[in-house]
């Protein structure tokens, strides 16, 4: 069975959910989906962000849709 994730993504409530961890190569992926739209599960590049600390999903015209802790990652692993 898969491990979820269930990230705050604000402080009113909204959740990042994410999924199915894999790497290709020196890129990771995940699959997430949020509680703020109706949008199945959707596979997105991970990036590091301010100096490594976090990790931030894209959307296709590189516009950060998320920001979380690296430390959220691990436990995918």
């Amino acid at each position: 069975m898969p491990i979820i994730l269930a990230i705050p993504a604000d402080n009113q409530g909204n959740k990042l959910w994410i999924k199915s961890l894999r790497t290709d190569g020196d890129q990771s992926f995940v699959q997430f989906k949020s509680t703020y739209n109706d949008v199945g599960w959707r596979e997105a590049g991970l990036y590091p962000a301010d100096g490594g600390v976090n990790i931030v999903i894209t959307g296709d015209d590189g516009t950060v849709l998320f920001r979380f802790n690296k430390l959220w990652i691990d436990k995918l692993k």
